[in-house]
């Protein structure tokens, strides 16, 4: 069985999880809302062939707070622009420098994602959605 919409079952495991309150459970201080985040977080990658990974051509691995690339890894900062859209401030170390970057993510039907690097000329990378079972 194909695995599309894991982010939906996530969500739907975590209202289960929470129980039946009336009162919303908050989300703490540095994390966003997993509602929030339930849709940007997964494995992404430019090319289909590079979901299997290996070398340099392999995922992006984004949770709510951390975006991990090839020999780099973020500490992230999102706030939600709009209802598929989030911006982001990273700050990132990986072979032995640190840097800071700021993205957006913009989502299209949840199985690809623009990401546009804002301190690079709004330079734009196409990223689909990896199968979960890889």
């Amino acid at each position: 069985m194909e695995v599309r919409h894991y982010g939906q079952a996530l969500l739907c495991a975590a209202i289960v999880l929470t129980g039946c309150d009336d009162e919303q459970a908050a989300a703490p201080d540095d994390e966003p809302a997993l509602q929030d985040a339930v849709a940007y977080v997964g494995r992404w990658a430019a090319k289909p062939a590079w979901c299997a990974g290996g070398g340099e051509e392999r995922v992006i691995m984004i949770s709510p707070s951390r975006f991990e690339g090839y020999e780099n890894v973020c500490e992230m900062e999102v706030s939600q622009e709009a209802e598929d859209e989030w911006s982001a401030q990273l700050e990132c170390s990986g072979e032995g420098t640190r840097s800071s970057e700021q993205i957006r993510l913009q989502l299209e039907n949840h199985e690809a994602m623009t990401l546009t690097w804002l301190d690079r000329d709004d330079a734009e990378v196409s990223l689909m959605r990896c199968p979960f079972d890889e």
